[in-house]
This record gives structure tokens, sequence and C-alpha cells, in this order.
């Protein structure tokens, strides 16, 4: 009975120890963070870990697959309304299932042929989604107080959604999200691309609600039509939702995991994350946190373990070259590399996020760790022994 409690509190004080180890490595992580994000000529650094996120590096790895569900049409050079109407005219004939349009026809012009053609293409098609912003947020709590939609929209009953997306600095502009609804005098108004979803599935996949779009950046080639090649590209448009705006507009360009892409190929992946990627799962953050203890805690355990056997080997070679610190080094980052072979099957087959930058920084630290503990724990005994 004596035998087994000493063994039960012998393997008390290792996990304690081990425990103590990862908590100095996490300490050292967190301390050299701080300094990056407070002094101001980190300023960079400190933005570009903020807007970090291990999930970038997997849609690097990830394949590009060719969308079959959304083209787009691009209206860079495309000014005159009439044209536009006519454009659209030319998709219709072509069959799509639902036309979405990322530009507002803001106030009537003076070319009335012009603008009557918009006008008469709203009548006539019921599957156009239209867009329109919203502007002056207030503080009490109503959202916004007023829209800004096209010119027609008070005399013809259209489908619109809201395509107000966030302007953020440089470094800290990477869009991730989407919102599913802005509040707009005390209402929930629906977004573009939960009217576009919404309209094609011919059900409310998407409520109207303060949540948002948790966008999968799966690496897609969406087909881009200029809108000359129109009729020659029915088979892209045939059945598909098709989405016209500015593919080259340098104000309308968002910076994204995968890139900076212009803001209807954004509204693309939204809608296609909706219709078929399935939104990206993100664990709460005390499981996130229990994960990173736990792969640090075995990264220790295996470290410790690897030491212990090179160090007590009689041969030579495996006591001095195996057992180096730069062997160590390439089997911790092939132990790494594991950990993120299985979070990134998790993220591609799942869509589940598991961010494991924390812990893996970590990592880094564990051999500084043991060294500080190792000291703390001798000074110690000495203090002890002074006693």
């Amino acid at each position: 009975m004596l035998l087994k409690r000493l063994e039960n509190h012998k393997l008390f004080l290792q996990s304690l120890k081990h425990l103590a180890i990862v908590g100095f490595s996490f300490v050292i992580v967190w301390c050299y963070a701080l300094i990056a994000l407070n002094l101001s000529f980190f300023n960079p650094i400190s933005e570009a870990i903020k807007s970090f996120s291990v999930t970038d590096i997997y849609y690097q790895m990830m394949s590009e697959k060719e969308s079959r569900l959304i083209t787009l049409v691009d209206l860079s050079h495309l000014y005159d309304r009439g044209l536009i109407a006519q454009t659209i005219k030319e998709i219709e004939e072509c069959q799509p299932a639902v036309i979405g349009v990322d530009c507002i026809f803001e106030g009537e012009k003076e070319d009335t042929v012009a603008d009557n053609a918009v006008r008469d293409v709203a009548k006539e098609y019921n599957n156009i989604v239209y867009s329109y912003r919203v502007l002056d947020e207030k503080a009490d709590g109503n959202g916004y107080n007023r829209g800004v939609h096209s010119f027609f929209t008070d005399e013809i009953e259209v489908h619109e959604g809201v395509t107000n997306m966030q302007r953020d600095n440089l470094y800290n502009g990477i869009k991730r999200k989407l919102k599913s609804g802005w509040l707009v005098k005390g209402t929930m108004e629906p977004t573009l691309v939960g009217e576009i979803a919404n309209l094609y599935a011919n059900e409310n996949l998407l409520s109207v609600s303060d949540d948002d779009i948790k966008i999968n950046f799966a690496p897609t080639h969406f087909n881009v039509i200029a809108p000359s090649e129109i009729m020659q590209n029915k088979d892209l448009i045939d059945g598909r939702i098709v989405l016209l705006g500015a593919m080259t507009d340098e104000t309308d360009m968002h910076n994204t995991p995968i890139g900076k892409l212009p803001g209807v190929q954004l509204l693309a992946y939204s809608t296609q994350t909706l219709l078929e990627s399935g939104q990206i799962k993100e664990l709460p953050i005390w499981i996130q946190g229990i994960i990173a203890v736990l792969l640090v805690v075995l990264t220790n355990i295996m470290q410790l373990a690897y030491i212990g056997f090179t160090s007590r080997s009689k041969s030579p070679f495996i006591h001095h070259v195996i057992g180096s610190g730069y062997v160590l080094g390439l089997v911790t980052f092939l132990w790494i590399a594991l950990i993120m072979w299985i979070s990134f099957l998790c993220f591609n087959l799942y869509n589940i996020s598991v961010e494991t930058g924390w812990s893996i920084a970590a990592m880094a630290f564990l051999s500084t760790s043991r060294s500080f503990y190792a000291a703390c724990e001798a000074y110690y005994k000495i203090w002890k022994e002074r006693l």
C-alpha cells in the first residue's frame, strides 16, 4: 500500500512538472506576443498576428476546383445603364436560376431611355436580386438610419439585399465573415448573399439575423464572362447563379485568406458557402485552450522520452548524434507536421477549424522552459538547504 502511494505521489509530481513546463512555455509566448502587440514600431507585425489564422495555411494546401454553381459577369468597364440592362436581358435569355446585381442604380439620370431600360428589366424578371447599402449608423441600438436603394424600388417590388462590408485598415482587413443581416431602423434587413441563396434554393436557408456567415474560402475557380461574350457562353449561365459586378475596381477590393479579391468574388464565395461548401465551424475558445495545452503536454512528454532514451543508450552514435539537439528538433518538426496534417484533415473533410498556432509557438519554447524549470528547482533546493 505504501509503495502504491509513493508511486501515485511520484506520478502526481511528474504531472505537475509537465504542467509547469508547459505553463512556462505559454507565458514566454504570451510575453513575446504582448511586446509585439503593444510596441508601436511592431505595428505591422502586430496587425498581421491579429489577423493570422492557421486555416490560411490550409487553404493554400487545398487544390482548386471549378464552380458549377456560380458564374461572374464583369461590369468593370460597363457604366451605361442601358448597356447594363441589355446585358441582364442577354443573361436572362440563357436561363439562369438567379441573377445577383452588385451595383446600385442610385437616382435617376438625364438619360431617361437608359433609366427606363433598367426599370423595364426590373418589372419583367423576378429572379434578380438587387443590392443596396445602409448608411448613418446610430448609437441608439436601432442600427443604420437609412438605406441607399436603386431608383426604381419605390415603384417596383424587387428582391433586395444589403452589400455593406466593413472597411478595415490594410493589415487588419482580412475578411473571414459576412453578416447575414443588417439592423436598419430597428429592423433586420437581409443581405444580398442571403437573398440569392434563399431564392435559388426556394427556401429559407439563411434566416435574417445578426449572425455572421463564416466564409469557406476553399480555392474555387469562378468563370468570369465579359458582357460581350454572354451569348457564346450559354452553358456557363444555364441553371446557374450569375453575379454581376466589377472585377477590377480597386475601391471594392478586399483582403481575404487567399489573397485580394473583388467584392463580387467575395459574394460568390459567401453564396457558395451557404449552398455547397458549408460554413467553417470554429470550436469554442475553452475547447481550443484544452486542445492547445494537451498538445504541448504531449510534445513535452515525447521530447523527454526521446532525451531519456538517447541519454541512456550505450551506443556513442545514438548517445551523441541521435541524441543531439538538432535531431530532437527534426523529430519535433515531424511531430508538429503530424499534428498539422490531422488538423488539416479535420478542416478539409469536416470544415472544423482547430487553431494550432499558439500551441505550436509554445512547443518552440519547451527546451527553454525545461531549462528555466530546472534552474528554479535547483535554486529551490539550495534555498531549502540554507534554511
